[in-house]
């Protein structure tokens, strides 16, 4: 018998152009700052980090890309659900790495200007 999905789970992975840095993330560092801070908190929960992650729609779609290759058998749960299964330490890693390339874009708009 084949498993049904439940409603919260998706079937299509994010866009590419979804996990792409826009100028407009440039600007929306305050998200980032929140997320660190509260990564930083012992006593913070899956739902603290989730209201930030969300708030940012490519760090979303990387949070899930990540989750996704990390449980490549598993429907994909609501945001808040995929934080508490990859844990504080994945997230960090997504947010450094989304970190990279919003300096590196940062950067590429000022050489332009």
């Amino acid at each position: 018998m084949k498993r049904s999905r439940g409603p919260e789970e998706r079937r299509h992975t994010p866009p590419k152009q979804a996990l792409c840095v826009t100028a407009s993330d440039v600007a929306r560092l305050d998200i980032l700052q929140g997320l660190l801070s509260t990564l930083n908190d012992p006593k913070a929960s899956a739902a603290s980090l989730a209201r930030y992650v969300e708030q940012s729609s490519v760090l979303s779609a990387r949070v899930e890309v990540r989750f996704r290759l990390r449980n490549p058998n598993r429907g994909v749960p609501p945001m808040v659900q995929q934080i508490a299964i990859l844990g504080n330490r994945e997230i960090e890693n997504v947010l450094l790495e989304l970190l990279e390339d919003i300096v590196t874009l940062h950067s590429e708009l000022a050489n332009v200007g």
